[in-house]
């Protein structure tokens, strides 16, 4: 068994709140994250614990997600699953100023041959998940600005 652990800090212009409200809702994964080609969830479904989808990433994995935390405006977690890896992903949103900080952590963990899945996705995820959040900040502006 491999895990890597991985972790990103982000400051968005926008409130904990606005953030929250626009990142753990899966229908706009796909808008803002860049690994992501689809995401299977009702379209009217609000996000809540224990809500569930699948996704089609562009390298054709469908790993399976459920949420395992859920405190609006402040902390928002992940677990998914693909064959033998398993991911985290932990958000933490913290006022600041007239924005917010978003703290993501998580970790990828893969058994037998799905180890260096879960090895190399790990190993990238820091700067993805980086790169994504900063994409889906000016997302969020242009929601609100336009």
């Amino acid at each position: 068994m491999t895990t890597r652990r991985f972790s990103a800090d982000v400051e968005l212009p926008h409130s904990a709140e606005r953030a929250f409200t626009y990142l753990v809702d899966p229908r706009n994964r796909a808008a803002w994250q860049s690994s992501l080609l689809s995401v299977d969830v009702p379209a009217d479904e609000e996000p809540h614990l224990g809500q569930a989808w699948s996704e089609l990433t562009a390298v054709g994995v469908r790993p399976h997600l459920v949420v395992t935390e859920f405190v609006p405006f402040r902390t928002w977690a992940e677990r998914g699953t693909w064959r033998g890896v398993e991911a985290t992903l932990r958000l933490r949103f913290t006022a600041r100023g007239t924005g917010c900080r978003v703290q993501a952590e998580g970790e990828a963990t893969g058994t037998g041959v799905y180890a260096v899945a879960a090895a190399t996705s790990g190993l990238l995820a820091g700067r993805a998940i980086a790169a994504d959040l900063r994409k889906a900040g000016r997302l969020i502006g242009e929601r609100t600005d336009g």
